[in-house]
């Protein structure tokens, strides 16, 4: 500015005009003037503390931002779908249907997403984000339900009725084959207070024989359990009752547990879903197939455990139906079944969530009964229908047929 007023005042009377660019300059620093002034009329605000973080980027999200396009994905689920079929089909003798590759992508989507929540898991000790719920009231155990705890061969789930013991004490679910949600929310229709392992391992009762076979694998599995309650909330859990229970092929796993459990665990019932069967020797049944459910059956018929069967109309043909082997198991205790009126009689019928997508509306098949046997604590029902979907109505429907009896017996 003193520059260009000495330009100014060395000029002559008749104030030759300025060259264009101090009149520039000039316009500039006038502006800058205002601006500054301006400025000082405006406090600075305070510095806001800021708590920093030194954390590490998650598995997750390095991975989220080299993430591959959806078709990719689709197609490695696919080619996954395709070998586990191909290895059950050369194991088994099955041969590979499209409805199989339906049910694998079908499935995948649920457990597709949580892949990389888990692998974040892996690399770290701090908890991931969780959904608020609601807290406890004093004299509950304020545990993490959201979502599930993986334990071998399936998924640990905790439904809304399941309230632990402030000493850590509770009651324990182990379902063998049948869709997840399912059996969650059959617990929660029927009021189970009980943790809910759901195992799935495979079409054919063979997967389910033959996982259980080494001793020690049973024992390894309530070890997991017991570790995944801790990691959810429960400090010192320790089971109080367990009932194993399983529908259609999962009657397998049950068979081989009760052969080679060590004794020690506190199994208190057994709940099988139109799922036991047995091959034929010398035209007869197989003893040696049965004779776990015999010494079970006994058992229940003492009190000393709940023992339940529901049986449908099915014939096989090539194999031991269940109707044949509930009459072989209540042939061995000199028992007789009654007939049962199938309006006055039936259950209530329930209509799950969970049930819709599994089988059309049209197709869904309600309980007819037909017969019951009852023996201290062994209870035999049987029910009416031989397609496909009558037998997946004794998987829908447990929480109306079998597990309103366990509900009871633990309340006592």
């Amino acid at each position: 500015m003193a520059a260009i007023a000495e330009l100014k005042s060395s000029s002559s009377p008749a104030r030759r005009p300025l060259p264009k660019n101090f009149r520039k300059a000039t316009l500039a620093a006038r502006v800058g003037q205002r601006v500054a002034e301006k400025r000082a009329l405006t406090p600075t605000p305070a510095p806001v503390a800021v708590d920093v973080v030194d954390r590490a980027p998650t598995l997750s999200a390095v991975l989220a931002s080299a993430r591959p396009p959806r078709w990719l994905w689709a197609a490695l689920l696919l080619i996954v779908a395709l070998g586990a079929l191909a290895l059950r089909s050369a194991l088994y003798g099955l041969p590979i249907e499209r409805s199989d590759v339906f049910a694998f992508a079908h499935s995948s989507k649920q457990w597709a997403p949580k892949t990389l929540g888990f692998l974040d898991a892996l690399v770290s000790d701090r908890d991931a984000p969780r959904t608020t719920e609601p807290k406890a009231a004093p004299d509950e155990v304020e545990l993490r339900r959201e979502g599930h705890v993986s334990v071998p061969g399936g998924i640990l789930v905790f439904p809304s009725s399941f309230h632990p013991k402030a000493d850590g004490g509770y009651d324990l679910l182990i379902h063998f084959h049948g869709n997840t949600k399912v059996v969650k929310e059959s617990a929660e229709v029927a009021d189970l207070n009980a943790a809910v392992a759901i195992i799935n391992l495979g079409i054919g009762s063979a997967p389910y024989e033959e996982y259980y076979g080494v001793p020690g694998t049973y024992e390894e599995l309530l070890a997991s359990i017991d570790s995944g309650l801790r990691r959810r909330g429960l400090s010192t859990p320790h089971v109080e009752h367990i009932a194993l229970s399983g529908w259609s092929a999962g009657y397998g796993s049950i068979s081989t547990i009760l052969q080679l459990r060590r004794g020690k665990d506190p199994l208190d019932a057994i709940l099988i879903l139109d799922g036991i069967h047995a091959g034929w020797e010398e035209g007869a049944l197989n003893r040696r197939q049965l004779k776990p459910f015999v010494d079970a059956a006994a058992r229940a018929s003492r009190g000393e455990i709940y023992f339940g069967i529901t049986h449908s109309a099915i014939d096989p043909k090539a194999y031991a139906s269940t109707t044949a082997t509930a009459d072989y198991l209540l042939a061995s205790l000199a028992v007789t079944s009654a007939p049962r009126d199938k309006d006055r009689d039936a259950p209530v019928y329930l209509e799950l969530e969970s049930m819709k997508g599994a089988v059309s509306k049209k197709l869904e098949k309600k309980m007819e009964p037909t017969r019951e046997a009852r023996i201290g604590a062994l209870h035999v029902l049987g029910y009416r229908g031989e397609t496909k979907e009558h037998h997946m109505a004794h998987l829908f429907q447990m929480g109306a047929t079998l597990l309103p009896e366990l509900v009871d017996r633990w309340r006592r």
